[in-house]
């Protein structure tokens, strides 16, 4: 039986949104299995928008177990009133597993023009994993899908828990990507732990520089 909890709203801060930051409106949806650290991820996310004034909902769905469990968060930046993230409306999904990144893609919004889509950054090893019919229908809404090993990134720099870390450095660098790598880098120094705050940061710089191989070449 899967659970849900709502993520408190937080209104606009004192501070207001500056210049390139002065409109933002997200849907997005953060989708792994429990010990991945997607509660963290939200964590990050929500300390950026709150930092910079934004009004923030969002709610959490966690599966049967705390570890191991499907556990998704969906979270609306910007001028909402309902925390739920309707399918296919979501601009953003960021997923830890690559078989809950199936499960999730179709909260993904399509273009109308074939162009401009949702876009999505997955955690897996094979970068051919979807199939045919999965690849096609990604390309007729086009829905923009990059798929980073972002384990094998966290595992290289020991800290294998910090999988997530690696995947939003690595989104930091595509240029469509809605928060800015300075901005996040701080909300993760102030978010995480003390004893991992350093290697989540070269973690998180290392992300970035294989997003900025990768996604701008």
């Amino acid at each position: 039986m899967n659970s849900q909890s709502a993520i408190p709203a937080c209104p606009a801060g004192r501070r207001n949104p500056q210049s390139a930051l002065e409109k933002m409106n997200i849907q997005m949806i953060i989708s792994g299995v429990g010990g991945q650290g997607v509660l963290l991820v939200t964590r990050i996310i929500s300390d950026f928008a709150l930092r910079e004034g934004y009004p923030l909902i969002g709610s959490e769905d966690h599966g049967m177990s705390q570890r191991g469990g499907s556990v998704i968060t969906y979270l609306k930046i910007g001028d909402f009133n309902s925390p739920l993230v309707k399918k296919g409306s979501a601009d953003l999904l960021l997923s830890l597993e690559r078989s809950e990144a199936l499960k999730t893609l179709h909260y993904l919004r399509p273009s109308s023009n074939g162009q401009n889509g949702g876009l999505g950054f997955i955690n897996a090893s094979d970068p051919n994993y979807m199939n045919e019919p999965i690849r096609n229908y990604l390309r007729e809404k086009g829905i923009e899908i990059h798929i980073f090993p972002a384990d094998r990134i966290a595992v290289e720099m020991g800290s294998v828990q910090s999988t997530n870390i690696a995947l939003i450095g690595f989104a930091s660098a595509h240029p469509k990507f809605p928060f800015p790598h300075d901005k996040l880098r701080q909300s993760i120094d102030r978010v995480t732990p003390p004893k991992f705050r350093e290697v989540s940061l070269k973690i998180f710089d290392k992300g970035f520089l294989e997003g900025e191989k990768s996604i701008r070449t």
